[in-house]
């Protein structure tokens, strides 16, 4: 590898923060069709919140300095569809035959947001997609 030119101005930004569990706006960046551990197949999603770190809240219940992504995974199969169909029509697409790698990226869906525990630390989940009331 050549010699790495820094760039002595670049910034250090701050970790990111797990926030408070709730439901948020979130935007789907992408999503990819993979298979488990166990080979079933499934789509990973890229989430991303759509306000900005500053209104959301961290555990401490101060301002987030900076929020990451979050990652869900979703199964494909038949009898395991009831997340895929939540996500569905959180995203305000019919529960038909689509193609989700086309038609997600991009789309908005309230999100409830969970803290668990990962290796002595908390950290935010996707717990559910909430399906916009009607009527």
């Amino acid at each position: 590898m050549a010699l790495l030119n820094v760039n002595p101005d670049a910034e250090l930004r701050p970790e990111f923060e797990v926030v408070k569990a709730g439901t948020y706006a979130m935007r789907i960046k992408g999503v990819e069709e993979t298979t488990s551990q166990k080979g079933a197949q499934m789509l990973k999603l890229n989430l991303e919140f759509i306000d900005p770190a500053g209104t959301l809240t961290n555990l401490a219940g101060d301002p987030c300095k900076a929020v990451g992504q979050l990652f869900d995974y979703v199964m494909l199969a038949a009898d395991m569809q009831w997340k895929l169909r939540q996500l569905t029509e959180a995203a305000g697409l019919p529960w038909t035959d689509y193609d989700p790698i086309i038609d997600l990226p991009g789309k908005e869906v309230q999100v409830a947001v969970k803290l668990e525990a990962y290796e002595g630390e908390q950290r935010n989940k996707i717990a559910r997609y909430v399906i916009p009331k009607t009527g």
